[in-house]
């Protein structure tokens, strides 16, 4: 069945909240209501009045205080508002330490947060359960800033976003919109607040500590690594980086300044989007990109829509689809939850419900109380990333990585230094320990001991005419550049950077690349300390 609207411009008629039309009378219907607390400022009896049936349009729509309001009903939507959900997975939920505050005696406004659900990485917030006067739960959805949406325990939702008030259902039946031209400017003008500006800045931690890291690291043969090295070593304190302050290159000493637990952990990002995504967008942040507040938006929307948000107005739009009786008091028994919706979002969010001299909404009041006994977003974030613990050290320098140096649940006081083994490309494929061939001549062949192989990697470890040894690719004989005894050899061979490899299967000295080994990949040293 199609649905109808009905529009109103600025009128200076009868505003009254709940005021019915003249020819309305009270029906017998029987209603099932849902558990309600009776909002202050209405007359509980209005709850029951019905719209007569035999109406055959919407009543004009009273709007004292606002242009262009359209109001719009429908029986069924093909689609309607639903809850965030994770992409995959369950939610992360939090929860706030309310005991702990009424064991010291503090007292908590209502409604209050008695918990904060997030994405599964336990960072982005979707929506916060409240708990109010007669312990009933609703849910904000906070998921994102184009609209702030209410939610009750059956999934009947109201949405508030750039284009006006949206009623819902969980199946999408009897849904109501009232839709306001410029919204948010009308609002602006009504309510006389200039606009909001949230502090957007990144701010440091309170509980990041400070610390600084020696690593004394050397290459593949022993020297000391210098600032020529690719890749750049790299120190981080879980997914936060270090940054190096001080290279001695001589004793290839580096000092890293470090943070724990850092801007990139996991507890971190989760306190900046409850700064940023929770308080900042419910409190300070103009609403929807707007110019007023979330608690600006309600509080003048309570003041000045009463005479189009209330439970007649949405009844009238229902009963001008064309309802039988048994969708009558279905659309009855749904007015009633967007009536609790309307009401919990009002004490949640409006500046007219509380005593609080600086005008703020119960849920801020609610956060004020909470952060004089402990700390809101240390609560949340830290009992949420609390798995996350300890913290690795790791480093990547070179080819090489270092997956845990140390493992961190606290920041060092007196940090002690650790020796660091890494891979430089840039430098000779040493390797230990180096080894020669064994020819087995009475089955005619000659292999390096299964030791003296890098993994699967086609590098050996073997020994050089010097003394030293070298990891080089292993191929068959005639592969080889040149034959020789020295080093030297390989040079006058036009070969300058080759070295002479002893104890090869070839019976005779062949010149190998000493860097290959380095930087293919082939792991020279053990990542770990030395």
């Amino acid at each position: 069945m199609g649905s109808l609207s009905s529009t109103a411009t600025g009128s200076s008629g009868n505003s009254g909240a709940g005021s019915g039309s003249g020819n309305a009378t009270a029906t017998a219907t029987t209603l099932t209501s849902a558990p309600f607390i009776t909002p202050s400022g209405f007359n509980s009896s209005t709850i029951s009045r019905i719209v007569n049936a035999t109406q055959t349009g919407p009543p004009p729509l009273p709007a004292a205080n606002f242009t262009q309001v359209t109001r719009t009903g429908a029986i069924v939507k093909p689609t309607c508002y639903q809850m965030p959900q994770p992409a995959e997975g369950s939610t992360r939920r939090a929860l706030l330490h309310n005991t702990n505050l009424r064991e010291q005696n503090a007292t908590i406004p209502f409604p209050y947060i008695e918990s904060i659900d997030f994405q599964t990485d336990g960072v982005d917030p979707l929506y916060l359960t409240l708990r109010d006067a007669a312990e009933g739960t609703h849910y904000i959805d906070i998921s994102n800033r184009s609209y702030i949406a209410i939610v009750d325990s059956l999934y009947n939702a109201m949405i508030i976003d750039a284009h006006g008030i949206h009623f819902s259902t969980k199946n999408c039946q009897y849904d109501v919109s009232i839709t306001i031209d410029s919204m948010y400017q009308q609002l602006a003008a009504l309510s006389g607040q200039v606009c909001s500006t949230g502090d957007q800045k990144m701010m440091k931690r309170m509980s990041d500590v400070d610390f600084n890291q020696t690593l004394y690291l050397r290459d593949q043969c022993g020297n000391p690594v210098k600032q020529t090295v690719r890749k750049y070593p790299e120190l981080k304190i879980g997914d936060t980086d270090c940054n190096d302050i001080d290279v001695d290159e001589e004793t290839g000493r580096w000092l890293f300044a470090c943070t724990f637990p850092g801007s990139d952990s996991g507890t971190s990002k989760c306190e900046w989007a409850v700064k940023n995504d929770i308080e900042e967008f419910l409190f300070t942040d103009p609403f929807g990109g707007a110019c007023p507040d979330l608690s600006t938006v309600i509080t003048t929307l309570e003041a000045n829509g009463q005479d189009f948000i209330n439970p007649e107005s949405l009844r009238t739009e229902l009963y001008n689809q064309g309802l039988d009786d048994a969708q009558k008091a279905e659309a009855n028994l749904v007015v009633i939850y967007y009536e609790q919706l309307w009401e919990i979002l009002k004490q949640a969010f409006s500046k007219l419900r509380t005593q609080s001299p600086d005008k703020v909404s119960a849920i801020q009041e609610y956060i004020d109380v909470y952060n004089q006994y402990r700390n809101f977003e240390d609560d949340i974030c830290e009992d949420l990333h609390a798995g996350d613990m300890p913290l690795r050290m790791s480093l990547r320098a070179g080819v090489t990585y270092v997956d845990a140096i140390a493992r961190l649940n606290w920041a060092p006081e007196s940090p002690k230094p650790f020796n660091v083994t890494v891979q430089d490309p840039g430098k000779l494929a040493c390797c230990s320990p180096g080894s020669n061939a064994s020819r087995d001549e009475a089955a005619g062949t000659c292999a390096y001991p299964l030791s003296a192989h890098l993994g699967g990697t086609g590098c050996v470890c073997g020994n050089m005419a010097s003394g030293a040894s070298v990891a080089f690719e292993i191929t068959e004989c005639e592969n080889f550049v040149s034959e020789c005894k020295v080093d030297d050899d390989c040079s006058k061979a036009g070969h300058p950077t080759f070295v002479c490899l002893t104890g090869s299967c070839c019976g005779t000295g062949v010149c190998v690349d000493p860097y290959e080994c380095a930087q293919n990949g082939s792991a020279l040293v053990r990542p770990g300390l030395f």
